[in-house]
């Protein structure tokens, strides 16, 4: 809850008034409720640190252009990176500590009021406090002197019932001086502790050392975030562990999980980027959101529990070969940018492979999709430009959009035997239904034929299809229904565009380049319609055909001519041996395309 709102019932206030700002006395004040005359401490006006504070400087009330307001807050960022002489004591009537009131703050000790209810939890990130004490007779907080400890006393904050811990000093005085300071490196958190609060220990850049117990039941949101801890050993399997816990400590080189753990939380360790061991328990079942993301763990092993890989765990890590046991789900993006990724095992148990898994694994040369996988999002072998070889499994029931989008040098998508809800034609991979094509779904990139004839009956051409392959030309019979979001956009080669559906297709969107230099061939009583529909109309050059002519075997690229062009065409599909559709290509139409269509091609140009 948002900390003014607690003290708008605190107060028992019906309003929140906008603030404005006055300074007196070096000190900047918002006024929070005009009507009652309240203010709160607010950070130096032009944003520059408060020096050399003193108590005294601190009042209960302030008096400005004849009216007396009274400081209830210490408002958000209020003291950030400032600093003061020996001891700062708030004034009583402080209701309120805002967030990151005191980040990076550098001082001797703060000594919190009796009046103080309610402190954010982020009030003390990044703090440098010497010392923390809190007034004995405040009802809702405490401080507890942690006397068993290798870097001797350390005063913390705490609940009332000196149970949950809340933030911890960044040093400690070592005298009273002001010359010398011991910094707290190691901390043993004492059994009636059972709670570590959210952003406790926040920003410590001393701290290299914490020592646990299995008593403690709860660790806060980004409890360790950016600390100095070097290893850590969680001993509580079913402890409440929030997201965030130490992410970005930068020193952790070694993390011990407890065996039964279920879950590893999200970001929990995120740009730990020298984290290179990490065991995961048996009996865990999911790796979070971000969980391992920017490490550098180069192997890992999953329990044979794991059911679920979120989104981004693994990304950016050093692992080189996975096996995926029994996962069930892997999440979008969760192995992306693993660069040294070149084998994937197991994962017969997969039922879901999200969008763009395996971003930029650019040392996967196959896709070694698991026989057993139900459903792909799509994109997830998105530019993996190392990617020869991919085939669909035979258990595939749906697909979302192209998973190979970016793969440079795959050339062609298989389908295994046995599946009957996707087939590879021409190289391509659609969508079948009743054995016959109904949705192009994906064009291999490095596919030789830069012609694209869509198969007979394609009623649907799937998001991102045909992004970044470099076509010259586009050739759609009747049929064609819906095209989805950025199929075409990012292709800047096509030169020809023939589509004979009387009716619009819907959802066209080409390129700049396409509809400035492409010529788009329509039937001609469909001119005019195509001349309005969105997308189509953008295309400059819109001509029309009979479509009764476009049966024409050899109008290989669809230019409405039969010419030497063809032939070219028709001599790639015949060396290479794939790309070959035979409605164009096969000119005697004995079911095969070979030499004699050539010659007899020849024959069609020659008259």
């Amino acid at each position: 809850m948002n900390i003014k709102k607690i003290l708008c019932m605190l107060l028992v206030m019906c309003c929140y008034i906008a603030a404005q700002a006055f300074t007196v006395s070096g000190i900047t004040y918002n006024v929070i409720d005009e009507a009652n005359k309240l203010v709160e401490i607010a950070p130096r006006t032009g944003d520059l640190p408060y020096t050399g504070l003193t108590t005294d400087k601190l009042k209960s009330t302030v008096t400005y252009n004849g009216a007396t307001y009274k400081v209830v807050g210490i408002g958000a960022e209020a003291f950030a990176s400032s600093t003061w002489e020996n001891t700062l004591q708030l004034p009583e009537g402080i209701l309120y500590i805002d967030s990151r009131a005191f980040d990076n703050t550098e001082g001797f000790s703060l000594k919190i009021a009796a009046s103080v209810q309610a402190i954010a939890v982020d009030a003390f990130v990044n703090n440098k406090l010497h010392g923390l004490t809190v007034i004995t007779t405040n009802p809702t907080f405490a401080h507890l002197s942690i006397s068993d400890n290798p870097d001797g006393s350390v005063v913390v904050l705490t609940n009332k019932d000196k149970n949950v811990l809340m933030a911890c000093v960044g040093a400690r005085v070592k005298n009273y001086s002001g010359t010398t300071t011991n910094y707290v490196k190691s901390l043993v958190i004492p059994q009636q502790i059972t709670e570590i609060g959210p952003y406790a220990f926040f920003g410590n850049k001393n701290l290299t050392s914490i020592t646990l117990h299995k008593g403690i039941t709860k660790f806060g949101l980004a409890a360790f975030y950016k600390t100095a801890l070097t290893s850590i050993t969680f001993l509580n399997p079913d402890a409440v562990y929030e997201s965030s816990l130490l992410a970005d400590n930068k020193a952790i080189t070694r993390a011990t999980l407890p065996a039964g753990m279920k879950e590893l939380p999200a970001s929990m360790f995120y740009c730990c980027d020298n984290l290179a061991t990490i065991n995961l328990p048996e009996g865990m079942t999911r790796l979070g959101k971000m969980s391992l993301s920017s490490t550098s763990v180069s192997s890992i092993t999953l329990p044979s529990t794991l059911e679920e890989i979120d989104t981004c765990a693994l990304q950016w890590t050093l692992i080189s070969k996975i096996d995926l046991k029994n996962v069930k789900y892997i999440r979008n993006q969760a192995f992306s940018n693993c660069e040294n990724l070149t084998t994937i095992t197991g994962g017969n148990s997969l039922v879901e492979l999200g969008s763009t898994v395996f971003t930029r694994c650019n040392k996967l040369t196959s896709a070694q999709i698991p026989e057993g996988l139900k459903r792909m999002v799509g994109g997830s072998y998105f530019r993996c430009t190392g990617l020869k070889d991919a085939t669909i499994p035979s258990t595939v029931e749906y697909i979302e959009r192209n998973p190979f989008v970016g793969c440079t040098s795959l050339d062609r998508v298989k389908v295994a035997t046995g599946n009957s809800n996707f087939a590879e034609m021409d190289s391509c991979l659609y969508e079948v239904k009743d054995d016959k094509a109904y949705r192009l779904i994906s064009v291999p990139s490095a596919r030789l034929n830069k012609v694209m004839v869509l198969q007979p009956g394609t009623e649907v051409i799937s998001g991102q299809a045909m992004r970044e392959v470099e076509l010259t030309a586009f050739i759609a019979g009747k049929g064609l229904k819906s095209i989805e979001p950025s199929a075409f956009s990012s292709i800047k080669t096509l030169t020809t565009v023939k589509v004979l559906e009387t009716v619009p297709p819907t959802g066209a969107d080409f390129s700049d380049e396409a509809y400035a230099g492409a010529t788009l061939y329509v039937p001609k009583q469909s001119v005019n319609a195509y001349k309005a529909a969105d997308g189509w109309k953008q295309f400059q050059n819109i001509v029309g055909v009979d479509v009764e002519d476009e049966g024409i075997k050899g109008d290989v690229n669809g230019d409405g001519k039969v010419e030497i062009d063809d032939l070219n065409l028709l001599l790639n599909a015949v060396l290479n041996g794939d790309d070959i559709d035979l409605n164009t290509m096969d000119i005697n139409g004995d079911g095969k395309v070979e030499v004699d269509d050539m010659n007899l091609l020849i024959n069609i140009i020659l008259g």
